[in-house]
């Protein structure tokens, strides 16, 4: 057994939901308890290098490693972590052959550095690459937070990034819970875990005992004081993506859709993800209303999906001119 196997702990879990769903919150609550460290979410990152191995030879020598490891370094998603990695000390005594072996590298020197004998990842891409991370960590948990997926929809108007509109956002919100709770059902309940968004806002400290509990390992009161990590742990030019992070879990952003979602608006979300709100427990029509109105909004949605009416405005350099966010972007500020 090589040495770094025997040094670099596996990680404990895997979190995730889909975009805007609150992954952030949770990740600094996870990351606040005392035993485990969680560093700013890296957007696909391993994934993205996990489907490209083939141009690192598939990491038979150790100069392929050295390869990897010096792009992994380079990398902006890295580098925004609130801790500083070194070339050496990554690339010691790390054998090749084992991709897993160099994120639990890259992960393990971060719990080191914090003083924390188990990591975790955060990831939203997590939701579509799952089969991916069980395959490289076998044993690995994952929590999956959820949120009503109406507010999703409504955090996505405000977002930069994402979903271009409402229907867009219910059909993308519908598939990728469908494809992941299914995944979630053949790994089972020793391994698998839906966290409700609304439980975490408002009934915090039981909630995150159902967590602790699930990963097997005490609960700390220290996850609710997650709020003195914000100014370390997330760069000042991106605290924008999330502009409550360094306040308690505030009550008002639960259920928002009741009273800033228009009907026209809850019954577009209703007729293509209803199914799936009320699977996840949540408030729906018993029959969806019937309105004429709806068909129109939905030929806009249609004509808009993808965001053609923000780029057709770009193209003519018109988006500032009309408000639609595409300055505020910033390369790779990708939030969940």
């Amino acid at each position: 057994m090589s040495r770094d196997s025997l040094t670099d702990p596996p990680p404990l879990v895997f979190l995730f939901g889909f975009e805007r769903s609150g992954t952030t919150l949770l990740s600094m609550m996870v990351g606040a308890h005392p035993e485990i460290a969680v560093p700013l979410s890296l957007t696909g990152l391993w994934y993205r290098y996990g489907k490209k191995l083939d141009g690192y030879n598939g990491l038979e020598s150790t100069r392929d490693v050295e390869r990897i490891v010096d792009d992994l370094l380079r990398e902006e998603r890295i580098r925004l972590w609130d801790v500083e990695l070194m070339r050496d000390e990554v690339l010691e005594n790390l054998e090749p052959g084992s991709f897993p072996r160099v994120i639990a590298r890259f992960h393990a020197l971060y719990a080191k550095r914090k003083g924390k004998p188990h990591w975790g990842n955060i990831d939203i891409d997590t939701i579509e690459d799952m089969d991916l991370a069980n395959a490289w960590f076998p044993d690995v948990r994952f929590v999956h937070l959820v949120r009503d997926g109406r507010d999703v929809a409504l955090s996505h108007k405000t977002y930069p990034y994402g979903a271009s509109n409402i229907g867009e956002c219910a059909d993308q919100w519908e598939r990728s819970l469908r494809v992941n709770l299914k995944m979630g059902a053949i790994l089972g309940p020793e391994r698998y875990l839906v966290v409700r968004y609304e439980d975490l806002i408002l009934e915090p400290e039981a909630t995150l005992r159902q967590l602790c509990e699930f990963l097997h390992i005490a609960y700390s009161a220290a996850m609710l004081d997650y709020q003195q990590m914000v100014e370390k742990k997330v760069p000042e030019d991106r605290r924008w993506l999330w502009p409550l992070l360094d306040k308690p879990p505030e009550r008002s952003n639960v259920y928002r859709w009741k009273n800033r979602m228009t009907e026209i608006e809850r019954i577009v979300f209703e007729r293509r993800a209803g199914d799936m709100l009320a699977r996840l427990s949540y408030e729906t029509f018993s029959t969806v209303p019937k309105r004429t109105r709806v068909h129109l909004l939905e030929l806009w949605y249609f004509l808009g999906q993808g965001h053609r009416f923000g780029r057709f405005a770009k193209t003519l350099g018109l988006g500032k001119t009309l408000g639609l966010g595409m300055s505020r972007g910033v390369p790779g500020a990708r939030a969940a």
